[in-house]
């Protein structure tokens, strides 16, 4: 089976027309890329973390588009070996499908969830809850619609990290009769990521 490096992966999801992520590792080429703008410190493999200078906690997600609640949170890196055998190998994810990414500071979250485009405007899928994504919205999923949904997200996220979610919707915006795709976030009452001035961290774009 062929494999494609990231930098073919974006090349094959902007030819679409219009531009369409349609799979989990095509999601996850943009954001190793960078395409995403603002980033958290993210590694393909255990040794990398362990080489790194990241001493707190990870996350383990497999980029081969399997149920979002198969991510495992706030994992010690002591224990990092142990769950990838018991949680996913033994479950038949080898460990060159799983991705990591350090753990956030879910005492900070304000908001997180999933927003799109559609004929009506903007739909805003979120939580409040301050826990993993997975956790909080299954405690309680809020959603809104057009100015409300704007509303929302131009009181939680920072000038610089509501524009890049804006030229996402707009890279990723479909035509004048589809919907755009989906951009999953997670945002913060803190500065998080690579790049100054953003609260924000943009997880996915996606139609698979």
């Amino acid at each position: 089976m062929k494999t494609f490096s990231n930098e073919q992966l974006t090349r094959i999801v902007l030819a679409r027309t219009p531009p369409r992520v349609l799979a989990k590792d095509e999601n996850y080429a943009f954001y190793n890329l960078n395409m995403y703008g603002n980033k958290v410190l993210t590694w393909q493999t255990p040794e990398e973390i362990f080489r790194s200078n990241w001493k707190g906690d990870v996350c383990i997600r497999s980029n081969k588009g399997i149920a979002r609640g198969s991510t495992k949170y706030n994992i010690p890196q002591e224990k990092l070996m142990e769950i990838i055998d018991a949680e996913f190998e033994s479950n038949g994810m080898p460990l060159n499908t799983l991705t990591f990414n350090q753990s956030m500071p879910d005492e900070h979250l304000s908001i997180q969830g999933e927003v799109m485009r559609n004929l009506d405007g903007l739909c805003l899928t979120y939580s409040k809850i301050k826990k993993p994504m997975n956790l909080a919205l299954k405690e309680k999923t809020e959603r809104a619609k057009g100015f409300n949904a704007h509303l929302i997200l131009k009181q939680e996220l920072w000038p610089a990290s509501l524009n890049e979610l804006e030229r996402l919707l707009d890279r990723f915006g479909g035509d004048l009769t589809t919907s755009s795709s989906v951009v999953e976030f997670s945002a913060y009452d803190i500065a998080v990521g690579d790049s100054p001035g953003r609260n924000t961290v943009i997880w996915e774009v996606r139609d698979y």
